[in-house]
């Protein structure tokens, strides 16, 4: 049964994306989809004639309980327009209010169709095709678009030439006080508190638009359990930092991860605390993973990356180094009143 749950989450992907280049496998979604002590996942699949045509999940996050849930369905093409999708929204947005979320959340990948009527970020950057199954399902259902995520991919032939340059500028501009630290694996020890910081932080200082968040607070026993979790799998995490001389901290980071089999290398998080910007450690960083990339897994094709339309600082970068958008992912909202606040009001 997980094996068609797999591929009807990779059929629905490819289908919007036009590329199988993004499809998980068993480890990757077993690794990511299951409970672990910060959250826990609830899984739903619909069944046709014997078969999975479609999955839900709802997350909670008990330590964050006020940042509401994220809800995903997802419906196998063929399938859709018939209300399969409407009753599964049903179940899982009646889960996750009963757990007492007060924000339901969803990002769902989009078509990346130019022309026909738009659907605008509120950031004013960055908009959808109106007539995507994804935008005119969840407008439809009372989900508000709050930010566009751009995905994007940079392929790997030719790049250590490309980058050379680009490499050189951010040296020069990050100066004495600036050097790369780089690792491949768990996070050494010396590094679990700082990198643990820097995790912190990607819940304050990464742009979130009108999302509700909170503060995801990392410590160096969370680094340890998730650089397990991803060992586990089979998974390899590629991480590259900056640190902060006179300090002696990691200032900046940027990591990729790895799956056995497949031809492209993941970018996960990547940032530079507000402090320590303006010295392009964000070009520096980037370009260090990518060249321990190179050099670690050189069959790898490509690298494929999310970023919020806003964050132009980000995509600068990424535009410099040759990435190229293949599609969008929304990140929807909606408010709903809690128990106690309807009962207040009556």
């Amino acid at each position: 049964m997980f094996e068609e749950y797999v591929t009807v989450r990779n059929a629905v992907e490819s289908h919007t994306m036009g590329t199988d280049l993004l499809d998980m496998s068993l480890a990757d979604i077993w690794s990511e989809y299951r409970d672990n002590p910060h959250r826990t996942r609830r899984h739903f699949a619909v069944w046709q004639d014997g078969a999975i045509i479609g999955r839900g999940i709802v997350t909670l996050r008990p330590f964050q309980s006020e940042t509401g849930s994220h809800l995903m369905a997802d419906i196998l093409p063929e399938h859709r327009r018939k209300g399969v999708g409407s009753a599964l929204y049903e179940v899982v947005e009646r889960v996750a209010l009963e757990a007492g979320a007060p924000v339901l959340k969803v990002n769902v990948p989009h078509v990346a169709t130019a022309g026909g009527a738009r659907v605008a970020s509120p950031t004013g950057f960055g908009d959808l095709w109106a007539d995507d199954d994804g935008v005119r399902f969840l407008i439809a259902r009372g989900y508000a678009l709050e930010q566009i995520n751009r995905i994007s991919l940079l392929d790997t032939a030719g790049l250590a030439e490309r980058m050379r340059p680009l490499r050189e500028a951010a040296a020069q501009a990050a100066g004495a006080d600036y050097r790369v630290v780089s690792w491949t694996g768990p996070t050494p020890e010396r590094w679990t508190r700082d990198l643990a910081e820097l995790r912190t932080r990607m819940s304050t200082d990464a742009p979130s638009a009108g999302l509700v968040m909170t503060v995801d607070e990392w410590d160096a026993d969370r680094v340890r359990e998730h650089d397990a979790r991803v060992a586990e799998s089979g998974r390899a995490i590629l991480t590259s930092a900056a640190e902060h001389v006179p300090s002696g901290t990691l200032v900046a980071f940027s990591e990729l991860i790895l799956s056995d089999g497949k031809p492209l290398a993941t970018q996960e998080d990547t940032l530079v605390l507000r402090d320590h910007r303006g010295h392009r450690l964000g070009m520096l960083v980037k370009i260090a993973a990518a060249d321990l990339l190179l050099e670690r897994a050189p069959g790898r094709e490509a690298i494929v990356t999310w970023n919020a339309e806003e964050n132009r600082p980000m995509l600068d970068v990424n535009e410099a180094m040759g990435f190229r958008a293949i599609g969008y992912e929304g990140g929807w909202q909606k408010r709903v009143l809690s128990t106690d606040s309807r009962n207040e009001g009556e």
